[in-house]
């Protein structure tokens, strides 16, 4: 289970043990790892993906997520493959076209009403990116609202959370959890279920599947964890003080 971090975050500036710190920031560390991870793999497959693979699985199993078991059959899916063409044409086939596409990757087909690309919840999106002094780079092709990008965005919010644990700003750490918990909750977390069904069902390789599950079960736990937790949690987070 995740630690409560915004219980620690409420005891930043009272005494609390260095064990439950560093704990704290290796979990943060590793949510990092597995959201630019994530990230990595919903782009198109054009070199060997091992290392972003091993480093998702070793990043869950410190987790202790749900989805561990998942990226273990994901690992063997694209060690099955052994090529990256069948994936490339799967990707292609889900999500780029050349036609209607059955699990478009951006969120403005599944929050807005007309499923519309760029509508107003893509430029929300962005404008998320712009609070923190972020655009997209201009190498990247795609709308602000792309899963790789929201995924992206993520990791960045967790490591200006771990600066703030590091420099004890209480109030920068409980700014960037409003803000995780609020990007998760009207982007991220709001179409990721519908998006990886749809994944599930149109996939042509076991690779994207699992991909998908690993994903859905993953974004879930964050949604989870980063809502207001229970007095059992807030007691967790205080462990051996």
């Amino acid at each position: 289970m995740l630690i409560a971090i915004t219980h620690i975050n409420e005891n930043l500036g009272k005494v609390i043990t260095m064990k439950t710190v560093e704990k704290l920031k290796s979990q943060e560390a590793s949510r990092s790892i597995v959201y630019r991870r994530l990230a990595d793999a919903f782009r198109l497959p054009e070199t060997d993906l091992s290392t972003v693979l091993d480093e998702l699985e070793s990043a869950l199993g410190r987790l202790d997520s749900n989805a561990f078991d998942d990226v273990a059959r994901l690992k063997q899916s694209y060690i099955d493959d052994s090529a990256i063409r069948p994936l490339e044409i799967d990707y292609t086939g889900l999500f780029v076209g050349p036609f209607l596409v059955p699990a478009p990757p951006y969120g403005s087909i599944y929050l807005e009403d007309k499923r519309q690309l760029m509508g107003d919840s893509t430029i929300d999106a962005r404008q998320h990116y712009l609070s923190l002094g972020l655009d997209l780079s201009p190498d990247f092709k795609e709308a602000p609202d792309h899963i790789s990008a929201e995924l992206e965005f993520m990791r960045v919010l967790i490591s200006r959370a771990l600066e703030a644990i590091d420099t004890a700003d209480q109030q920068l750490l409980s700014d960037n959890i409003h803000h995780q918990r609020t990007f998760l909750e009207k982007h991220l977390g709001s179409w990721i279920p519908i998006f990886t069904g749809k994944v599930i069902e149109h996939a042509r390789t076991d690779y994207y599947r699992h991909l998908a599950t690993v994903t859905r079960t993953f974004v879930a736990e964050e949604m989870d964890a980063l809502a207001d937790p229970p007095v059992a949690q807030t007691a967790e987070a205080r462990e051996e003080t």
